[in-house]
């Protein structure tokens, strides 16, 4: 006869097991749950570090902005010493490209001998000086004004005068060539006047005896470039009312005004 184990099956040793009917779908609802906070606390991290990034840039930006703000506030100035670097380089330019008439005639009355003298004088800014040679000159120097020197010009000086004998034209000619910035001094022409009867001299003219020159002294060439034009830069209106309300308070609290 066959025996019968009447011992319901979940109560029998080793037969209750959690893959038995409905432990595989326990299972699966139980990794279901576990992936699902897992998931829950992987979005919530990273919803976290992105509002914390977006924190991060939204402060960025805006320290981006008040140095933006405080730049356009000191431009004015910036360009104020951007202009006031090219005036000086303007005004130095103007300076190497004008000719100094005055310190050429105090060098040329520092060099020119005493024994020599002058009857007329005539400065040009364009070129070699030339002279008329006309014998109703008046005896003292005269100079003839040059209202403007144009850049790349080579001013001269073209002069006229009496010595005493052919050496002292020489030594007029190499005192001339101690003058600054002179480059090349030419004699046109010396002859020596004729003795008159009465022993004086023709006005505008050399004594008796005496050599009569005529000498161009030449400078060197100004410089060709031109002179640069400096713009003023323009104020905001924004700044420039900033400045006066501030300038308007400083008085007031200098006079002692409440505020």
């Amino acid at each position: 006869m066959r025996a019968v184990n009447l011992i319901p099956s979940e109560q029998r040793p080793g037969g209750g097991s959690l893959v038995g009917r409905s432990g595989g779908a326990a299972l699966i609802v139980l990794g279901t749950i576990v992936a699902v906070a897992v998931l829950a606390v992987l979005y919530g991290g990273a919803a976290r570090q992105a509002s914390k990034e977006s924190g991060e840039v939204a402060k960025l930006q805006q320290q981006t902005n008040e140095v933006r703000a405080r730049t356009g506030r000191l431009t004015p100035y910036t360009s104020f010493v951007a202009t006031a670097e090219q005036r000086t380089k303007t005004v130095a330019g103007l300076v190497q490209a004008r000719f100094d008439w005055s310190h050429a005639l105090h060098e040329l009355g520092r060099v020119l001998p005493s024994d020599s003298s002058l009857l007329t004088l005539q400065g040009s800014a364009g070129g070699a000086g030339t002279t008329s040679g006309s014998s109703s000159a008046s005896t003292a120097a005269s100079a003839t004004p040059v209202s403007s020197t144009p850049p790349g010009s080579t001013p001269s000086i073209a002069l006229t005068g009496c010595s005493r004998s052919q050496s002292e034209v020489a030594q007029t000619l190499q005192r001339l060539k101690l003058m600054d910035g002179v480059t090349e001094v030419h004699l046109q022409n010396a002859a020596k006047s004729s003795t008159t009867s009465s022993g004086s001299s023709g006005s505008g003219s050399c004594g008796p005896k005496q050599v009569s020159f005529q000498i161009t002294v030449t400078f060197q060439a100004l410089p060709s470039t031109p002179i640069p034009t400096v713009v003023a830069p323009s104020i905001p209106a924004s700044s420039a009312s900033a400045k006066g309300a501030r300038a308007e308070q400083v008085s007031a609290q200098a006079k002692g005004a409440p505020r």
